[in-house]
């Protein structure tokens, strides 16, 4: 598989963690788990071929699509089908930024995968089919990276005092910092509460949980030699057993049968057995 990955320029940079292009040679015969980052991705399948997905379990609403989709940000993991052959580009947006550009409230898209058009109508349409026109990476970075700069609306910025909060309180998920910033804010809780799920699209206590699962993820991809009570310590969990019941919650699986795509990819956990 070819991955090639885009910062763009100011002041998309500021929305935008970055672009990416991957294409592959052959389809790719089993799921995966997609484990939850607390962030917002927006896809686009420059081929043909249906991918289908599954929110949470395989026992919700089958999705399936072949232009556009936004994966809002989710509470736990969601399974992606088997992927065809052939490019895909994506857009992975910095925790609470993605308003500003897809042009909505984040709460409005948490645990839901929605097509681009359903947002965007026909202007989704057509810019799907202008990066399926476009010649190369480089070429679809342009077209992106014009569209999306376009699109950014002064209404959905992120709060001023939520973008304090994810700039200072550690990837840990301390939830005492949190709370003291919402206190040096003169907030309610509340308050403080709806501004953060506006912009990130969860409550702070859930996405500092996320990070602190993030992190040992990390840990485990890296494969680095600590046995899993040693993670588990890092992580900052109570004891292994409240560490696995953490996994299992957030990723439908335990931490032994982890198996990630590769230490540079520990969101993505290979899945044994193909989904009808």
């Amino acid at each position: 598989m070819q991955l090639i990955r885009h910062r763009p320029a100011a002041p998309l940079d500021r929305y935008v963690q970055c672009l990416w292009w991957s294409r592959r040679d052959e389809p790719q015969g089993y799921c995966e788990h997609i484990l939850p980052s607390g962030g917002v991705q927006l896809l686009f399948a420059l081929h043909e071929t249906p991918i289908v997905c599954w929110p949470g379990s395989p026992s919700k609403r089958r999705i399936e699509w072949s232009d556009s989709l936004v994966h809002g940000p989710q509470w736990n993991y969601y399974i992606a089908g088997p992927k065809p052959r052939g490019p895909i580009v994506g857009v992975a947006f910095r925790p609470g930024a993605a308003g500003a550009v897809l042009g909505l409230p984040m709460a409005e898209l948490a645990d839901h995968h929605v097509s681009l058009s359903t947002l965007w109508g026909e202007s989704g349409r057509e810019l799907h089919e202008r990066l399926m026109a476009a010649r190369d990476p480089i070429d679809v970075f342009s077209v992106l990276e014009q569209d999306l700069c376009a699109r950014i609306q002064r209404l959905f910025l992120m709060h001023p005092v939520i973008a304090h909060a994810l700039s200072t309180c550690s990837t840990t998920g301390s939830a005492v910092r949190v709370a003291e910033i919402q206190r040096e804010a003169g907030y309610s809780p509340r308050h403080f509460i709806a501004l953060f799920r506006a912009a990130v699209g969860l409550t702070p206590k859930h996405y500092y949980r996320i990070q602190r699962f993030n992190g040992v993820l990390r840990l485990l991809a890296s494969r680095d030699g600590r046995n899993l009570a040693e993670i588990a310590a890092l992580g900052g969990f109570a004891d292994q057993a409240h560490f696995t019941r953490e996994f299992r919650e957030l990723a439908g699986i335990t931490p032994t049968q982890y198996r990630p795509g590769g230490f540079d990819r520990p969101l993505h956990h290979r899945a044994t057995d193909l989904l009808r």
